[in-house]
């Protein structure tokens, strides 16, 4: 009868951890994020390679707003390990199409694909020694009347990535405005990120 006994006790005991995890995941489970179907009208990716930061920024056609951010890529601690953090907001059609206006006429559609930076060069450093900074930034719009993809890279910031003004204009005033925008997003998720 005892181990009858031990075998009931050890099924109810295997029982309750059993529904005690799927209880925990349920509860621990990501929410859902709503991600609209087909491509952005406007996309930003601001990467800082040196720091291992990665965000992007993406306005859908029905006023979506998805923000995300990567930080602690390159070298990641285990009292700081990589994360990822996915924020959200939502555009009224007028707020977008105000948006989208100012893009299509900003001049934009002037600039070429890509520019780097030459460096500046490095006062009391090696002959031929230049700085750089470690940003690329890069803004794609896929409206009506503008599909244009621009990225500029290596351009200093003089007050820790407010401004770059010595990006080719209007991008620092692009840049400027998105930075405000993806500021007002909420957070939804925070998540660690493994390999």
């Amino acid at each position: 009868m005892t181990g009858k006994f031990k075998l009931y006790i050890g099924l109810m005991v295997l029982g309750l951890v059993v529904i005690g995890g799927g209880i925990w995941l349920l509860a621990k489970s990501p929410p859902e994020i709503d991600i609209p179907e087909g491509n952005p009208v406007i996309y930003e990716r601001l990467d800082y390679l040196m720091r291992g930061e990665f965000n992007y920024l993406y306005f859908y056609e029905d006023g979506s707003i998805l923000y995300i951010e990567e930080k602690g890529l390159r070298e990641p601690l285990p009292q700081n390990p990589p994360t990822r953090i996915w924020r959200t907001a939502k555009f009224r059609p007028d707020q977008l199409d105000s948006l989208v206006a100012y893009l299509e006429n900003s001049g934009l559609n002037e600039l070429d694909e890509y520019y780097q930076f030459p460096g500046e060069p490095i006062e009391g450093g090696p002959a031929g020694g230049f700085s750089m900074g470690d940003m690329s930034f890069t803004i794609s719009v896929n409206s009506e009347n503008l599909s244009k993809k621009v990225t500029a890279f290596g351009y200093l910031t003089p007050d820790d990535g407010e401004t770059y003004p010595d990006m080719p204009s209007p991008l620092n005033e692009i840049y400027g405005r998105l930075r405000v925008i993806s500021q007002v997003t909420e957070e939804i998720y925070r998540e660690t990120i493994r390999d």
